[in-house]
């Protein structure tokens, strides 16, 4: 799991240099925290995206295990909260400027395995521009 955690950490960095913002899917669980504002009852759900840039990273810092702790703004007004993102709660690092996205799947249990992934893909192809989406359905050969 710690060559999952500096994959994350390295992406996260060259995303942000590259592109200037990164985005990171966190699960909820008891152990992260997002200031006072904390988990909506949709994020307590689906997960919360939280959007990182040249301006809101000063405070990023990886803690030894892989955890992650920022100040992010919220809301209309920005309001800055504390974030605690435990290392088990980061699902993926992407960026759809660069159209990278590296997911987590060593925290899926078997049982959710098939299903946790694809929830997160869903998610995330929502919001990328479909009519630059190509299907690779034409180009695979068929098995005989």
């Amino acid at each position: 799991m710690k060559d999952q955690i500096k994959y994350l950490q390295n992406l996260l960095y060259e995303l942000l240099n590259d592109y200037g913002k990164v985005f990171i899917l966190v699960k909820y669980s008891a152990n992260s925290i997002i200031g006072s504002r904390g988990f909506t009852e949709e994020e307590k759900k689906s997960g919360i995206v939280l959007v990182f840039n040249n301006k809101n990273n000063k405070d990023l810092q990886w803690m030894e295990d892989g955890s992650i702790t920022a100040t992010l703004g919220f809301g209309v007004n920005n309001k800055q909260e504390k974030c605690f993102l435990h290392v088990d709660d980061i699902v993926s690092v992407f960026s759809p400027d660069a159209r990278v996205k590296f997911d987590r799947w060593d925290m899926c249990d078997k049982a959710d395995s098939a299903q946790q992934p694809e929830k997160v893909t869903n998610t995330e192809t929502e919001r990328l521009p479909q009519g630059k989406i190509i299907s690779l359905d034409d180009f695979r050969k068929a098995k005989d």
